[in-house]
């Protein structure tokens, strides 16, 4: 029997109506024809279609508060990692002022400045501070692993447009590298690889490998570091915490530690505390470029202190060893062109802490 929608019903709601109607017990005392049935059915569907709505977006946020990245900040959404990008773009830019090995190189290659023009603040006084702070944790990072030197296999997640793969694989010397990070990022950096070394016989580099992988994934981990043999392997984690949530810097020391219970080695963290004073305008406005730009506050992950970071390492198993960032400050080269003092410099990182930490 042909069933005519009315009431400007979807078909849903006809099929629910109809349901209503051959199942409703009699008892009730209305007329299955009648319109006071049809009236109290109106209403009954408007009411289940009300409850069915309400548990479909209690379900849906409840998976969504699951998903990699939840924004607790922005409750409705979870975190495209793919947005924080340009971050990556600004630093190559901070660095291209430096002396690190292919930093202006690598700057020119994808434009940097022009990725970044968003999110570079206009401050002469600003940009000082962060060539310093950024050539400062690049170097701290470099003065750590040499505190290695058994240690030959790197894993760097996430890569960016970091040059230290490049730098440490340039002349061969037996040294493995494999740089993580999101697959758009990847395949950039894989394309001014081969175009820095065009003009050498080290166009391809099978010593420096692409591997697309979160830190959040411990397949993605084991994955890559696969390539790296059995030796012992650096993990080296620099400006990534300070952006994420604490239930994801737990997963991501839970799956570092695993990784280096099976594999020995060492994880070199940077970006633990904040780099600046809360009261700093220019910083402030940085944050909320970046913030509005990418998703992402770059202070979401910051621990209080140095301390309280300390102690989240070590409840996840690792030994922390503290290195902080002043050690490095005769090894800087922006400090010369920089119109900061050398107290400023000092007072600027030694709170920096870089961390080396191995499973007990």
């Amino acid at each position: 029997m042909k069933h005519n929608c009315k009431m400007g019903y979807t078909n849903s709601q006809c099929c629910l109506e109809r349901a209503l109607v051959l199942y409703l017990p009699c008892g009730l005392g209305y007329s299955p024809s009648g319109f006071q049935r049809k009236l109290h059915l109106s209403v009954l569907i408007e009411k289940c279609f009300s409850l069915i709505n309400r548990i479909y977006k209690w379900v849906s946020n409840s998976i969504r508060k699951k998903e990699m990245g939840f924004n607790k900040e922005n409750s409705n959404s979870p975190r495209i990692y793919e947005n924080i990008g340009p971050t990556a773009a600004l630093v190559s830019y901070y660095r291209s002022f430096s002396d690190i090995p292919f930093a202006r190189q690598v700057s020119d290659i994808i434009q940097a400045k022009e990725i970044a023009k968003n999110l570079i603040v206009n401050d002469d006084a600003h940009l000082a501070r962060m060539l310093v702070a950024f050539e400062a944790r690049f170097k701290s990072v470099d003065s750590v692993l040499k505190k290695y030197p058994h240690i030959n296999r790197f894993i760097e997640i996430p890569a960016g447009f970091s040059t230290r793969g490049m730098a440490m694989t340039a002349d061969n010397s037996g040294i493995k590298y494999v740089e993580c990070d999101l697959p758009a990022i990847l395949r950039e950096k894989q394309k001014l690889v081969v175009e820095l070394f065009s003009s050498t016989n080290k166009s391809e580099k099978p010593d420096l490998r692409f591997c697309p992988a979160s830190i959040l994934d411990f397949d993605q981990l084991r994955l890559a570091a696969s390539n790296l043999g059995e030796e012992p392997i650096a993990v080296i984690t620099e400006g990534l915490f300070s952006y994420l949530t604490p239930q994801e810097k737990a997963v991501a020391a839970k799956n570092i530690h695993a990784l280096l219970k099976e594999r020995k080695g060492v994880w070199i963290v940077t970006d633990l505390t904040r780099i600046f004073k809360p009261n700093d305008s220019k910083a402030t406005e940085l944050r909320e470029r970046i913030s509005t730009q990418t998703g992402f506050s770059p202070i979401t992950g910051c621990f209080a202190s140095v301390s309280e970071a300390k102690k989240f390492f070590e409840h996840f198993g690792f030994t922390v060893r503290d290195y902080r960032r002043s050690e490095v400050i005769a090894s800087l080269s922006t400090t010369k062109t920089s119109m900061l003092k050398e107290r400023e410099i000092e007072k600027l990182l030694e709170p920096q802490a870089t961390f080396a930490l191995e499973v007990r």
